[in-house]
């Protein structure tokens, strides 16, 4: 087996830095071998690993956090949405918030990760497909992919502060922190769903979660997420919030207990269309603002190899 790590120095506020040598001196240890790419930005970290699946490399290991992971995912899916290769998918990480890893049963420890890479099993994952616009006062629309769960409204803003506030904080009081800051400057908005049944209108929407993994987002919780052979998302809509209310809310969404109630609806759906009544509203996946609404979310047409803990599992 022959691997292309994509490592990211950034991550985990350039303390992942520190567990570079360590990483490559497990690899050899393990009998793998591997070339290695730097890489601190999206693009350069979708372009290395758009370079490697057109090498001799079987594997193409992200090493980073979340946004890492999310570029390397991209880069498995040309302009036209179909995969570039059949290659796999592996992950080392070295972030904050693993919500990617606990949902796909990818071990944080590096020594298991390792090892998880050199056994080689490996599942077929179901990808979010988004298109949105990237420009607030612009038509142009980009689509991209995502693993965990997309956001809009208020997330974006949660996940800019986040990634922020977390190398003074830490995860947990970081993300508290801004949901704290960011909801008493949020104006809540006006929403429209279109599915492929009907059209849903939402007044004062906080926050709209779509998703298919059991973590939604910074330890947040839905069940136990989607299963493989169910082509849909869970849909939750956050709205008429208030700082008093948000207590339960954090109490029932980090309990993974996302129930109807005063402040949340959920329903599943395999397609949606998502509009507000301004300009447009923010939009996030997996951890980083990406751009605004209108947006269309469903699910890429081919499913990636992703090496993961236990025997291999195929789903189609």
């Amino acid at each position: 087996m022959k691997c292309q790590l994509i490592l990211n120095p950034r991550s985990n506020s350039g303390k992942a830095v520190k567990k570079f040598e360590t990483i490559f001196t497990l690899l050899r240890q393990a009998g793998i071998e591997y070339d290695c790419s730097y890489a601190r930005t999206y693009s350069s970290i979708h372009d290395a690993s758009v370079k490697a699946q057109a090498g001799d490399h079987d594997v193409i290991v992200a090493i980073g956090g979340d946004g890492t992971i999310n570029a390397v995912i991209n880069s498995f899916f040309d302009e036209e949405g179909r995969l570039r290769s059949e290659k796999m998918m592996g992950v080392i990480y070295t972030g904050t918030s693993p919500d990617f890893c606990k949902s796909y049963g990818i071990p944080l420890d590096l020594d298991d990760a390792v090892e998880t890479l050199r056994q080689k099993h490996f599942r077929k994952i179901r990808l979010g497909k988004i298109e949105f616009r990237k420009e607030l006062h612009s038509s142009e629309t980009e689509t991209r992919y995502f693993s965990c769960c997309a956001s809009i409204g208020i997330g974006a803003m949660v996940a800019g502060k986040a990634n922020q506030l977390r190398k003074y904080l830490g995860d947990t009081a970081g993300t508290f922190a801004a949901i704290l800051s960011s909801l008493v400057k949020f104006h809540p908005e006006d929403i429209t769903i279109r599915t492929n049944h009907e059209e849903k209108i939402f007044s004062r929407v906080t926050n709209i979660f779509v998703g298919r993994t059991k973590y939604i987002a910074s330890g947040l919780k839905f069940r136990d997420g989607i299963p493989d052979e169910d082509p849909r998302f869970y849909v939750i809509c956050v709205r008429n919030l208030t700082l008093l209310r948000l207590p339960g809310l954090l109490m029932q969404m980090y309990g993974g207990h996302s129930a109807n109630s005063s402040v949340l609806e959920v329903f599943f759906s395999d397609q949606l269309k998502i509009n507000s009544g301004k300009a447009g509203i923010a939009v996030e996946f997996d951890g980083d603002p990406a751009g605004f609404s209108p947006c269309l979310i469903r699910l890429a047409e081919n499913q990636l190899k992703l090496i993961v803990s236990g025997p291999s599992v195929v789903h189609y």
